[in-house]
């Protein structure tokens, strides 16, 4: 990686010390390898970014740092490498280390951190022509600068409530209730992994999305619309005597912050968290009738999340494959429904929420071949050879039509 001649006083810088030579340095959505020069990285905008480092490019176990960089804080921050851990650590600003570093800082060894995005963009750009001058479809590229959409919810109350003080997370950070699936990992290092680098996940059941003693009609209901327990997990994040859309946003934050640490470090729990807070949110019926605005939001985040689910490596997100897939194709597809639904008797109420999900519809049809399920039939008839007639199903019809094993169980009380 060239230097840059960029005085990197003019933006907040990272300097990373003591890195050694072709280590996997990544920040947001860019990585790199380093040189035996390289110094750190400047003029990185001001927000919430994700430093993160693996010995190597994909095999290796990846480790990360969450900073948060303000106009009234350091415009320095200075990261040393742990070679024991092989990790980076976090010096103290006021140190005469991290003193003395910013102190020699200049701009022969830094990487711009714009330079890198706009050379990012520059070598995605020559694929897609190198694709259609080749004769193969030219696809929607993600953006090198998607990062402010991507992490736009995630703020200090979701580091603070879901890492540990020093805002690390690595490839094999868990939740509890996810140490015994680990990918790779056996029980005692998927234990070692939960004691060392925990995460605090929203704890959510999707056995059981009604109230305890809830009983007949409405734990029915309430297993089938997950409103209540949509409800339910807002209000465990939402501190006393405080808006309930605090506690909304922390939702919408921890999807955005499970997202992004598979798209980093490809973190299986993370990818887990991810599932189940989408099953919540994408069958939350009667909640699209009170706050469409909040499900607007979810379709927007969504839709450009898909948009970089073929940056991760390791094939967590295959979306072209209907199989590995089906989850999602079967629950965007109910989602799809139960909005045509909510709003069949409406003109203008539901028409920004329906705008996004026809447009991330024509998306998932254009680069991955999902078909409209309304188009396709999910059950009928067909004449055997030997004249014999058989109804033949589509895998999960039962569920979305509530017929067979799923149909509804009157019970006498």
């Amino acid at each position: 990686m060239s230097s840059q001649t960029k005085s990197p006083a003019s933006a907040p810088t990272v300097l990373l010390l003591s890195l050694p030579p072709k280590t996997l340095v990544g920040i947001d959505l860019l990585s790199f390898n380093s040189s035996p020069n390289f110094h750190g990285i400047t003029n990185i905008p001001y927000g919430v970014h994700f430093v993160y480092t693996g010995t190597h490019a994909s095999l290796s176990i990846r480790q990360g740092r969450w900073l948060r960089l303000t106009a009234n804080g350091p415009q320095s921050l200075v990261l040393r490498w742990n070679s024991d851990t092989e990790t980076l650590d976090l010096l103290d600003h006021d140190s005469k280390m991290a003193q003395s570093a910013i102190a020699s800082v200049s701009s022969q060894g830094m990487v711009d951190y714009t330079a890198l995005q706009d050379a990012t963009s520059d070598l995605a750009t020559r694929e897609s022509e190198a694709n259609t001058t080749s004769g193969r479809p030219s696809e929607e590229r993600s953006e090198s600068t998607d990062w402010p959409q991507l992490s736009s919810h995630i703020s200090r109350r979701l580091f603070e409530r879901v890492l540990s003080s020093e805002w690390v997370v690595s490839s094999v950070s868990s939740a509890p209730s996810d140490t015994e699936q680990i990918p790779g990992l056996s029980h005692l290092e998927a234990n070692n992994a939960l004691h060392q680098l925990p995460l605090n996940l929203l704890p959510i059941n999707l056995k059981q999305t009604w109230d305890g003693g809830d009983i007949g009609r409405t734990r029915t209901d309430r297993a089938r619309d997950r409103s209540w327990y949509l409800g339910h997990l807002i209000d465990s994040l939402t501190p006393p005597k405080v808006d309930r859309a605090l506690g909304a946003k922390e939702v919408l934050a921890e999807l955005q912050f499970c997202f992004l640490m598979v798209l980093t470090l490809a973190n299986y729990s993370c990818l887990e968290q991810w599932k189940r807070l989408l099953s919540v949110l994408l069958t939350s019926q009667s909640a699209l009738l009170e706050v469409e605005a909040y499900f607007v939001e979810v379709v927007k985040i969504l839709s450009i999340q898909l948009r970089h689910v073929d940056d991760v490596e390791g094939g967590l997100f295959e979306l072209r494959d209907e199989n590995a897939s089906a989850w999602l194709r079967m629950l965007w597809g109910r989602f799809r429904g139960l909005v045509d639904e909510a709003y069949a008797d409406e003109k203008e109420k539901g028409k920004a929420l329906r705008k996004e999900v026809d447009a991330l519809q024509k998306f998932l049809q254009g680069r991955y071949s999902w078909q409209n399920e309304r188009d396709i039939l999910r059950r009928g008839m067909v004449q055997l050879e030997d004249g014999e007639s058989v109804e033949l199903a589509m895998q999960g019809a039962d569920e979305d039509e509530e017929t067979g094993e799923y149909a509804p169980l009157v019970v006498e009380t």
